[in-house]
C-alpha cells in the first residue's frame, strides 16, 4: 500500500535550545508528514534526545516555533520571547503524540493494563470499556496477553518496552516517538523490540527514532537526520546518509561504527 504523505504532522522551525551557557540545539528544522518513518542518528550528546524533549514539551525551547497537524502550539515573538499555550491548549497538544522512552517509565505501583488505560481515561475522558479493550487487544498482539495484571518489576526489560509501546499506541496519537529504546536492552530482546517497530512501520505509523540502529533506521526509515553538536549535519533518504553520505562528519561517524 502506498503511503500518503501529504498531510504535515510536524513541523519543528529554527528551534533552539541551550542548558546554562552549552547551545544543545542550534537552529534545528524538522518536517515530518503522515506516515513517514525518519530516524535520527548521531553520536551521543549531539542535541538527538534533546531534540525529542523540546517536540514533546517535555523541554522548553528557547527559540522556535512548533506546530501539530498545521496548528502552531509554540511560537517566538517579534520580540524573541517563546510563548506557550494555556494549560488547556497543552493538554490538548500533548493527544498529538505518544512517547516511548529508553527507559521505560512506567508507573511501577500500576499493573500493566492500568499502565495502558490511565492516559486515555484520565486525560483524554475516552470511554472506559472502549479503552480496555484496545489496551487488551494490544496486549495481544505485542505478546503480552498473559501479562495484564502483571506489575512492572515481574516482567523483563524486554517486556516492560512492549507495554511502553502499547501505552503510547494506546493514546491514537498521530505521531510515535522513540527515544534510543533498543539502548537498555541486550541484543536478544532487541531485536524483538525492532521486530514490533518494524510491523508498525509497515501499518504506516508516522514515527520518529532517535536510534543508534544503523542497519534499522535503514531498513524502516522515509528520511535519516545525521545530528552532531547540536545541528542537522546531513538529511536524506537512507541511501543517501547511510549509504552515500556527502559530509565527512557523517563518514567519519558511520565508519567509527563499521558501516
Amino acid at each position: 500500500m502506498e503511503k500518503n504523505m501529504s498531510e504535515n504532522i510536524l513541523s519543528l522551525k529554527n528551534i533552539s535550545k541551550s542548558f546554562g551557557e552549552k547551545q544543545v540545539l542550534k537552529d534545528i528544522n524538522l518536517e515530518v508528514n503522515k506516515g513517514e518513518i525518519v530516524s535520527i542518528i548521531g553520536p551521543s550528546g549531539s542535541g538527538k534526545s534533546t531534540l525529542l524533549r523540546c517536540a514533546t514539551f517535555l523541554e522548553h525551547i528557547d527559540g522556535g516555533n512548533i506546530s501539530y497537524i498545521g496548528r502552531e502550539i509554540v511560537r517566538t515573538n517579534k520580540d524573541g520571547r517563546v510563548l506557550y499555550p494555556s494549560k488547556a491548549d497543552m493538554k490538548k497538544a500533548y493527544m498529538n503524540f505518544g512517547l516511548v522512552f529508553q527507559n521505560f517509565n512506567l508507573f511501577p505501583h500500576y499493573s500493566v493494563i492500568k499502565n495502558i488505560v490511565d492516559a486515555p481515561i484520565h486525560n483524554q475522558n475516552r470511554d472506559k470499556d472502549e479503552v480496555y479493550a484496545q489496551a487488551r487487544e494490544l496486549l495481544d498482539k505485542l505478546g503480552l496477553a498473559d501479562k495484564e495484571n502483571a506489575y512492572p518489576c515481574e516482567l523483563s526489560g524486554g517486556q516492560q518496552q512492549r507495554v511502553a509501546i502499547a501505552r503510547a499506541l494506546a493514546l491514537n496519537s498521530k505521531i510515535l516517538y522513540f527515544d534510543e529504546p533498543t539502548s537498555a536492552l541486550d541484543p536478544e530482546i532487541t531485536a524483538g523490540i525492532l521486530r514490533v517497530m518494524k510491523s508498525l512501520a509497515a501499518e504506516h505509523m508516522t514515527m520518529v527514532i532517535v536510534t543508534h540502529e544503523i542497519d534499522f533506521a535503514k531498513a524502516v526509515s522515509d528520511k535519516v537526520i545525521f545530528m552532531d553538536g547540536g545541528m542537522v549535519i546531513e538529511e536524506g533518504s537512507p541511501e543517501d546518509v547511510i549509504d552515500n553520505p556527502s559530509s565527512d562528519r557523517t563518514k567519519e561517524f558511520l565508519q567509527k561504527l563499521n558501516i
